[in-house]
């Protein structure tokens, strides 16, 4: 799964993807983060938490953001993905 992120409530949500798919609570994740389950809510709406501990998390659960410019053309794969380009969305 890959995710586009166009702002901070994007960068939220994009966590609050993330963590689902990766089956944890926000308590969970609250856990593993050493903050409490009020700041992981307040992360996942986009709110006062703070971009670092967001990406903290995102990178926890195993992802990077990668920034490019807009209207570029990027080519995404996943670890074994064919070679040939066919990748998953």
């Amino acid at each position: 799964m890959w995710l586009r992120v166009k702002g901070g409530t994007n960068l939220g949500q994009a966590l609050e993807q993330v963590r689902q798919e990766a089956g944890l609570t926000q308590a969970e994740l609250a856990r593993r983060l050493d903050v409490t389950r009020t700041t992981v809510i307040d992360m996942e709406k986009g709110g006062t938490a703070g971009v670092r501990r967001i990406v903290d998390a995102l990178s926890m659960l195993g992802y990077d953001i990668v920034i490019v410019p807009r209207g570029a053309t990027v080519d995404v794969r996943e670890s074994g993905d064919a070679a040939d380009g066919s990748t998953r969305p």
